[in-house]
């Protein structure tokens, strides 16, 4: 099993043992690292306005990290999350900071993997990509 790195450095409780579980399944047939920080909106906002200088905040921020040196090949990438924006936006859409979250992840993990979603047609195919994943994860895929 691929190695899952998860720092919290918000204040908020989260089920990191399920996120965890989570990652794995999506690494499942990869031989992947992976990274996930949780934070809240005055950090990824920091995050957001040096790396891709958007000085605002965001849920979710995807780091490619891999390469071809012996030191990085094993290294899919970094998400980097907001669970103060994410707990708005599970309000807003009327589901669970976990589902949130895990959505997030989800997301992130396909950024790394190469997906974008700037265009209409690159939005579709992720939101499409993404209730695929949940639906095999066993997680509604309305929350998508």
């Amino acid at each position: 099993m691929a190695p899952i790195e998860i720092l919290n450095l918000q204040k908020r409780e989260v089920d990191l043992e399920f996120l965890r579980k989570v990652a794995s399944k999506l690494l499942k047939n990869e031989d992947k690292e992976i990274s996930i920080v949780l934070v809240d909106e005055k950090k990824i906002r920091q995050l957001n306005k040096k790396f891709r200088r958007e000085d605002k905040s965001t849920d979710v921020l995807a780091f490619p990290l891999g390469g071809e040196f012996i030191s990085t090949r094993d290294l899919l990438g970094e998400v980097i999350i907001s669970v103060e924006s994410a707990q708005k936006e599970a309000k807003k859409r009327n589901h669970s900071l976990k589902e949130e979250i895990v959505l997030l992840l989800i997301h992130g993990n396909l950024n790394l993997k190469g997906y974008d979603d700037k265009r209409k047609e690159e939005k579709e195919l992720m939101r499409k990509k993404e209730r695929e994943i949940l639906m095999s994860l066993g997680i509604r895929e309305d929350i998508v």
